[in-house]
């Protein structure tokens, strides 16, 4: 780690607030993607639907390993469909794990995109929020 005037320095492209979790390590999956919690045989697995009570996080780090780190809150990437402007709140899409411009702040609200993205598909810096709102 490197070290100023004898001081540890942190560089970080992002910060959250990630935890590990078990995962079926057959399933594919991006950094960026939105999980869920499950009551199977692994923890979490990718959000099924726009409403999804389940939702817990974002794929943060995949280590060679079935437990991936989850970015529960805090600053991170994320997989978005359609266009994106930074400021706009995020919300969970009916793709499985993306997430799409939320418009107002309601309770579907998951974050704030920090950065823009005009494509069909791609990924945003954003905000996540801790929990269901």
């Amino acid at each position: 780690m490197p070290l100023k005037n004898g001081k540890l320095i942190l560089e970080r492209q992002v910060s959250d607030f990630a935890e590990r979790f078990t995962i079926d390590p057959n399933n594919l999956l991006s950094i960026g993607t939105a999980v869920r919690a499950t009551t199977g045989t692994y923890e979490i697995e990718v959000t099924q639907s726009s409403s999804d009570d389940n939702y817990i996080g974002v794929i943060y780090a995949l280590p060679r390993t079935s437990f991936p780190y989850v970015a529960l809150m805090g600053r991170c990437i994320v997989n978005v469909r359609n266009s994106v402007t930074k400021g706009d709140n995020i919300q969970l899409d009916t793709s499985k794990g993306f997430f799409t411009s939320g418009g107002g702040g309601g309770t579907g609200c998951r974050g704030v995109a920090l950065t823009s993205q005009s494509q069909e598909h791609g990924q945003v810096e954003a905000i996540l929020f801790p929990g269901p709102r």
